[in-house]
Formats: structure tokens, C-alpha cells, sequence
């Protein structure tokens, strides 16, 4: 049987829609009615039929929480609207509790006077029996007594909620004029359009658009507006601070992030479902020796995240701007075990146990991923792609929370590198405020952080990724791995041609070589080489080459009649491993600097090699040579292109070593011969007519063995 207490126009919310109690029919069935509509409320029964609730019913819905009823008292609106606990309300207003003790009593009591010496008495007597609870306030007045009684609930319900004052919590009169107020909210709103203008340009509108007024109409009237006051227009000015002002001054994209709720996220049920992968400048500054400390810079970091379980499953550490290369090396080191974790974790094998290839990536829409290049090459090893939003790196928020996070643990608890003096100035490092480590280093410490991380309560997981990962592993049966990862350097590496020799291939001034591999792959290529210009003695071939920028470890070398490609590993195993481009290129460049000279240094091995190779010539050959830049120093067409005109002579030596002056005749402008034809015949006299060669059929031979025709006189004397 319902016991609950109804009366008419009792307000209860049903499915999010507000009914008033009309009437009890036959004391059990109750009309509900809608409070827009005024239509009654119909419940749907177990049998598909509607019918009119009951007292049973609305006692079962409120006791499963599916309807509320709701007070409608019109003074106590603002304090039932309020939810709050008990906490909260006591350190907001601590005479709350104060007000609920005495309105409790008042009830219990129930027949008391509400006359002044009534309710002190009846007061005195709560503070007695009540000394424990209010002995640090004082009883309140007769007549605050019976406001309470009217404004804070009724004898049934006393909520603490109800007991806040209201003061500063309710919507107040206006002081200012409503043509006042609506000038202010036109100011406000003018800041909240345009970008250019400060709070400060709004206030400084509004003052003198008011003043304006005043002037207008205390000519006339000889009454003024009020000017509100800046802090008065501060309030109004952020109390419209809302999505569509932010929007509107900051644009969508700041207003999305302001404003927009995040969604679910990603999510995964097992490992290796879901990957992320994304780029972030690491906050360290990078020095290496080439012969000395050289500044390098801000490495780039590149990690690949599984979803499910937070594990980092590949990441590199590369001075390579973020790139298609970057994320292929990404990829390999994410397919491979991590057997560098057991020497720096001997107590927890499983961080070896990390990897393994992913079904699905989600990217953003850098230029390295949105190419067709890397989604072909993902496709071809059974990985889909996945595009984030543009400009929305909320959709990626794992990652972005794990270079965070490494940025916590990490990065700033690096202390400075131990480098000269002089150099970090020369740097202009601070290594108290930046962290300056050696490559060697930075990816040492690295490997340790992400170990560190992996053994680390995930306060999303609730849970280690590491205890995560395994548990996930277990229940799939296994890791899936790309079976042959140097696939993704044949397919998405950088193009090179270049020669193969018996020597192998030169790249970059690297040697790339493998007599086992080398020998038949120069088999294969030389014998198709064209005739012309084929190298002579040993063979050598023109290949293409693909490698990745990113790890100069090895390269892989096309073989055109068998269609596939041949991997070469550096000579130089050690040095090249792991090592990128970008690094390689500094480090020559670095060496070339160290050996290199000065213009005046180089000159002066240029001017030793000379004198030695002229030490080693005959005195004939000397004098030759002497002989020959006289002649040229004493030729008038050398005069008249560079001697300036004037004649060479030497003046004779004298006892005291001043010859006397000797003068020089310039040379005649013009020839004084009008350019008249010499009469003396030229020299070799005059040349006699080349007569045409004859062939052997027509000329009338001796009886001579033609092996005599070709002696050392040659054909004519045999003639």
C-alpha cells in the first residue's frame, strides 16, 4: 500500500517534463497534467496499453529515482535550485547550519507564539539544550526568526540547501538606468567582435559616448546619466563570455577548445588494434665531437603508441625535420624487439617483449603522411590509416599526454652538460635553465625514460602499460610482426643512382659492400651495360639505389633481371648504424673545417710544391723557359695588348747603383707606310698545288711483293 503524502498542485518531474498534481480519483488513481500542454499524464503498461498513473506507481518510479517532486515555493525558488553538500555549504556560509537547527526545533515544538518574547524565550531555551552546536553564534532576532519561517522551506522539508544566505547569490535590482545598461552592452559586445580592441578601448567608447549624452541633456533637463565604473563594466564585459563571443573575437578553433566537450577518445580491446604515431620537438640541446664539441641543436622525436595499453612500442630520436623516413624507421624499431631493455632492466624481461606491428595508425595530416606513398606502403603490409581532423590534436590525446608526461619525468629534470665555459656562451646556452647533453647521451637516457614509463602506474589504465600489455598479449595468442620490415625502405626510401664496382657501392662517402652479395649482383648487371663507355678491366654497373635518411645502416640496390632488390650493409657497420643523414653531412662538414687552412696557407704549400718540381728540371729546360718569357716580354703584340704601350730597356749598372734615366719613345699610333704592301717576296717561297691521292688499281706496279709496298718509306717513295 502507498503510504507517500499527496496533495493537489504538487509539481513532479516525469521523463524531463514538469506535472502538477490535479486530483486523486477513487483515492488510488492520480491526475497528472502536463504544465505546457495542460494534457494528463498516461504511463505505458507491461501489456503495449496506456493508463493513468497510480499511487503504487509514482512511489516505485521515486524510489528507483525516475521522478522528483519538486517544491514551487516561490520564496524558497533560488535556495531549493541550489546543490550542494554539506561541505561546501558550511564553508560558504557558516550560520547555515545555524539557521537549520533553529527552524528544526521551531517544528518539533509545533504550538509556540510567534510574538518577540515568545520566540526569545523559545530561543533561549534551543541555545540550552543546543550549546554544543551553537555555542560560538548568536540567537537571531524575533523578526529574522519569522522570515525564516516564510522563506526557507516548509515544516516537512528543511533542507541545508535552503538555509545559504542569499546574499551576492541572486540576481539583484538594477541600479543602473536601462538606456545606461544598454549602451554598456553594446561597448562590451563591440570588444567581444574585433580583436584589435582592448576592454580599455571599450571603457574609453562607452565614457565618452555617455558624456556625450550628459552634454546633450543637462542643457535641457539639467539632469545626467550615470557613468558606470570601469570595474562595473569589467564584470558585465566577462559575464558574456560565451562560445559564440569567443568564436566571434578568437575564432572557431580557439572557442572549440574553450568551450567544445572532448569526446570518448580513442579507444582499443586489445593490443596492437590501435596505434598512434605523431612528432614533438625534444626539449634538450643536443652537442657532438667531431674532433671537438659542435652545437647541434633540438633533435626531433618520433613515438608510435599502442592504444590499448599505453606502451610506446617504437620512437627515434633524429635531426631530421618530421618526415616519411622518420616514421618508416618508426615503424621498423616498432616491429622489433627491444633486447637494449634487458641490459637496463635485468629485473623485468617483459620490456623486451614490446612490439610488433599494429592493424590500424591514426595520423594527423602532416605533409609525410597525407602522401599516397606512405598510404600505398602501409596498405602493402596489411596497416590502415587513419586521418585525424585537421588541426585537432585532441584526437590524438594519448600521444600528445605521453610528451607531456616525458616531458615531466624527463626533460626537465636534466641538469646542464658539463661543457666548456666558452662554448656554452658561444652557444648562448644557459645550462642551468636548459639541459645540454651529447647525443649518446640524450638517447641512453631516452631508452631509460620509456622503460621507466612502462613500469609506471598509468592512472587511466589503473594499471602499469607494461602488466597492460601482458595481459593483452596473453589473451590474443601472440604478437603479429611484419615479417620482412626492410620492405618499407625498398618501398618508401630515397632514390639515388649510382655505380656498383667489385668494391661495392659509394654513397655519400660511405662504403657499402658484401663480397657474397656483390659479386653476383655484379654478374647480373655488367653484362647488360652498353659497349660504349664500359669501364675497362674490372666490370662496374649503373644502379638505382633506395635507402632511408634516417638510418644509413644499409641500402638496397635494384637488380633489374630479377626484379628485386638487394640490401648492401655499410663497411663501416658501427659508425653508420642508426646514423641519419642530416648527422652524417655535419660531421664531414665538421671535419672539413678542422682540417681545413687559411687562403695564405694554402698559397704557401702551393708555392713549396713549385719550387720543388723546378728544383728537379736540367739546366737545359731552365733556360728554355727563360728563354721563352723573353721572347714573349719583347713581342710588340704583347706590348700592345697588356704592356701599356712602352718599349722595355735596361738602363747600365754604374759603382754606386744609380743608372741613369733612360728615355722611352712611346710606340706610333698609326703605321707610317699608308699600309702599302711590302715588295720583298714572303718567306718559304710560293707553295706548290696538293695533287689528289691515286689508288693502287691505277697505278702501274713492278712485279714487288705487296708486303714491300709497306716498308718504312711509306707509299709514295715505294712508288
Amino acid at each position: 500500500m502507498a503510504l507517500m503524502k499527496l496533495s493537489p498542485g504538487d509539481v513532479w518531474e516525469i521523463d524531463g517534463e514538469r506535472h502538477y498534481l490535479d486530483r486523486v480519483i477513487e483515492g488510488e488513481f492520480l491526475v497528472l497534467r502536463a504544465f505546457e500542454s495542460g494534457q494528463p499524464y498516461q504511463r505505458l503498461t507491461d501489456t503495449g496499453e496506456f493508463a493513468s498513473p497510480t499511487k503504487q506507481w509514482l512511489e516505485n518510479e521515486f524510489a528507483i529515482g525516475a521522478v522528483r517532486k519538486i517544491d514551487t515555493n516561490p520564496a524558497s525558488k533560488a535556495h531549493f535550485a541550489r546543490e550542494a553538500d554539506a561541505e561546501l555549504i558550511n564553508e560558504k556560509d557558516s550560520r547555515a547550519i545555524v539557521r537549520q537547527i533553529v527552524l528544526r526545533s521551531l517544528d518539533r515544538i509545533g504550538d509556540y507564539s510567534l510574538s518577540d518574547a515568545s520566540l526569545q524565550r523559545t530561543l533561549a531555551d534551543i541555545w540550552e539544550r543546543k550549546e554544543r552546536q551553537l555555542a560560538r553564534h548568536q540567537p537571531p532576532s524575533p523578526s529574522t526568526v519569522r522570515r525564516w519561517l516564510r522563506q526557507r522551506g516548509t515544516v516537512s522539508e528543511r533542507p541545508l540547501r535552503a538555509m545559504v544566505s542569499a546574499s551576492g547569490r541572486v540576481p539583484r535590482c538594477k541600479r543602473l538606468p536601462a538606456s545606461v545598461r544598454r549602451r554598456m552592452h553594446e561597448a562590451a559586445l563591440a570588444y567581444w567582435s574585433k580583436l584589435q580592441m582592448s576592454m580599455g578601448d571599450a571603457y574609453d567608447d562607452l565614457v565618452d559616448r555617455l558624456q556625450r549624452i550628459n552634454e546633450a541633456i543637462e542643457s535641457r533637463s539639467g539632469s545626467k546619466v550615470p557613468v558606470p565604473s570601469r570595474e562595473t563594466f569589467r564584470k558585465h564585459l566577462r559575464s558574456l563570455e560565451c562560445f559564440e563571443t569567443v568564436a566571434a573575437r578568437y575564432g572557431p578553433k580557439e572557442a572549440k577548445k574553450r568551450f567544445k566537450a572532448t569526446g570518448e577518445g580513442l579507444a582499443a580491446h586489445r593490443p596492437l588494434l590501435l596505434a598512434t604515431i605523431d612528432h614533438t620537438a625534444a626539449d634538450v640541446h643536443v652537442v657532438m665531437e667531431a674532433d671537438e664539441w659542435r652545437y647541434v641543436g633540438r633533435p626531433s622525436l618520433t613515438v608510435l603508441m599502442d592504444v590499448h595499453s599505453r606502451c610506446i612500442l617504437g620512437w627515434v630520436l633524429s635531426f631530421e625535420p618530421p618526415s616519411l623516413y622518420s616514421v618508416i624507421e618508426c615503424v621498423k624499431r616498432a616491429n622489433r624487439p627491444k633486447p637494449k631493455m634487458r641490459a637496463l632492466f635485468p629485473d623485468s624481461p617483459d620490456l623486451v617483449d614490446i612490439y610488433g606491428k599494429c592493424d590500424e595508425i591514426v595520423v594527423d595530416n602532416g605533409l609525410e603522411f597525407i602522401g599516397t606513398s606512405f598510404e600505398s606502403g602501409m596498405t602493402d603490409l596489411g596497416i590502415s590509416i587513419r586521418w585525424a581532423p585537421v588541426k585537432t590534436p585532441t584526437d590524438k590525446s594519448v600521444v600528445e599526454r605521453f610528451f607531456s608526461t616525458l616531458n615531466s619525468m624527463f626533460h626537465k629534470k636534466l641538469p646542464g652538460g658539463a661543457f666548456p665555459v666558452q662554448k656554452l656562451r658561444d652557444w648562448e646556452l644557459d645550462p642551468q635553465k636548459y639541459a645540454v647533453l651529447t647525443l649518446e647521451q640524450t638517447e641512453s637516457l631516452l631508452d631509460l625514460a620509456v622503460g621507466t614509463y612502462h613500469q609506471s602506474l598509468h592512472r587511466a589504465l589503473k594499471d602499469t602499460p607494461a602488466r597492460t600489455w601482458a595481459r593483452g598479449v596473453k589473451v590474443g595468442h601472440g604478437i603479429n610482426i611484419i615479417g620482412d620490415d626492410r620492405q618499407l625502405d625498398k618501398m618508401l626510401g630515397a632514390r639515388a643512382e649510382r655505380k656498383v664496382t667489385r668494391s661495392g657501392v659509394e654513397l655519400f662517402g660511405l662504403r657499402y659492400h658484401d663480397p657474397a652479395i656483390t659479386g653476383p649482383l655484379l654478374e647480373d648487371l655488367a653484362r647488360r651495360e652498353s659497349v660504349r663507355g664500359r669501364r675497362q678491366g674490372s666490370a662496374t654497373a649503373k644502379v638505382a639505389v633506395k635507402y632511408n635518411p634516417a638510418n644509413l645502416g644499409e641500402i638496397h640496390v635494384w637488380n633489374g633481371p630479377k626484379g628485386i632488390y638487394v640490401t648492401l650493409p655499410c663497411t663501416d657497420l658501427e659508425y653508420a648504424q642508426g646514423l641519419s643523414k642530416w648527422q652524417h653531412d655535419r660531421i664531414l662538414e665538421w671535419q672539413r673545417e678542422s682540417n681545413a687552412k687559411t687562403e695564405d696557407e694554402r698559397r704557401a704549400l702551393r708555392l713549396r710544391l713549385r719550387s720543388t718540381i723546378s728544383e728537379l728540371q736540367t739546366p737545359q729546360t731552365h733556360r728554355s723557359h727563360k728563354r721563352s718569357q723573353a721572347r714573349l716580354l719583347t713581342s710588340p703584340k704583347i706590348e700592345q695588348l697588356g704592356g701599356g704601350g712602352l718599349r722595355i730597356a735596361h738602363a747600365e749598372p754604374r759603382h754606386d747603383g744609380m743608372a741613369p734615366v733612360i728615355p722611352t719613345i712611346a710606340l706610333a699610333d698609326e703605321r707610317s707606310d699608308d699600309g702599302a704592301r711590302p715588295v720583298r717576296p714572303p718567306r718559304g717561297g710560293k707553295r706548290k698545288p696538293k695533287r689528289p691521292p691515286m689508288s693502287p688499281a691505277s697505278v702501274d706496279l713492278p712485279d714487288w711483293n705487296v708486303g714491300d709496298l709497306y716498308d718504312d718509306r711509306g707509299w709514295e717513295d715505294a712508288l
